[in-house]
């Protein structure tokens, strides 16, 4: 199996994806090394969109929905009493109501009922899919149904999805949406190395302590990557002492247009000169911390 990368941040906008793709890019590009690039953002999936790969195979995501059996339910609310989430709501000597959009799928319901009144059944609550294969890359995304709660089960689905293709590739990058919830936790346990993406502000530095402390908890190898160095009035100084008490290797990514230019083209940084401080520092981490096992 390959070496498995996880790219988080408490932050969202901090350039998770954008650190992502181009790390993979510079791995297949640059190195020669097949990557699959993991996107488990399932609220707002993009990192497909600046590797320009076409999608192969799409595959539902299901969870368990209660079928309620009018004709066998007596009323007896021992569903509604155990229902983790109030998705059911009884009114007594009447009926049996079903609030779906609160439901998670737990089908406590189904085996709490002591009439077999519960039925099970299954709604969609997200996808998954897979690119094919081109210049030694591949994607696996997640899709959440908009408006479904079910985000820390699409994101796990993915992960265990993209693992059949784990053994056939040299590195597995896997980019998370912001936060430290529960999908993340599942991604950040996955990882042999963390880079944690930040910006140089005092939110950014506020995130990066929460992230911090998740992942100095599990014991996971850390790399600070700083990024967006040198935006005007950035909180320079706090954010380079607390990398320093903690011991942290980083690396500081420059702020630059080209970034942005990037974003609009939907192209890697690679596309528009290997002489850019942005691309040097990028090559950097990969020849420092992915190429090498230390």
């Amino acid at each position: 199996m390959g070496r498995v990368v996880t790219v988080s941040g408490g932050k969202g906008g901090v350039g998770k994806t954008f650190v992502a793709a181009n790390l993979a890019k510079m791995l297949s590009k640059l190195y020669r090394k097949s990557v699959l690039l993991v996107d488990i953002d399932v609220s707002n999936p993009c990192v497909y969109t600046l590797v320009n790969l076409k999608v192969e195979r799409r595959e539902p995501i299901k969870i368990f929905k209660p079928e309620l059996l009018k004709d066998k339910c007596v009323l007896c609310s021992e569903c509604v009493r155990y229902c983790p989430t109030h998705s059911l709501l009884l009114i007594p000597k009447k009926e049996l109501i079903f609030i779906e959009v609160l439901c998670e799928g737990c089908a406590t319901c189904l085996y709490v009922c002591p009439f077999e009144a519960i039925a099970e059944g299954e709604k969609i609550v997200g996808w998954v899919n897979a690119t094919h294969e081109r210049d030694l890359m591949r994607v696996v995304y997640g899709e959440l149904v908009p408006g479904s709660r079910q985000e820390g089960e699409v994101m796990e689905r993915t992960l265990e999805f993209s693992k059949q293709y784990w053994d056939s590739y040299n590195y597995i990058i896997i980019d998370t949406p912001p936060g430290t919830g529960r999908g993340i936790m599942y991604a950040l346990q996955e990882a042999e190395v963390i880079l944690s993406v930040t910006e140089p502000t005092k939110l950014g530095l506020h995130d990066l302590k929460k992230l911090h402390r998740l992942v100095k908890r599990i014991g996971k190898r850390e790399i600070v990557i700083l990024n967006k160095y040198g935006i005007p009035y950035g909180n320079y100084e706090e954010v380079e002492n607390f990398i320093k008490s903690e011991e942290l290797k980083s690396y500081r990514i420059p702020y630059d247009n080209v970034v942005l230019k990037s974003y609009f083209d939907g192209k890697s940084v690679l596309e528009y000169g290997m002489e850019l401080k942005v691309v040097n520092e990028l090559r950097g981490i990969v020849e420092e911390v992915l190429l090498r096992k230390n």
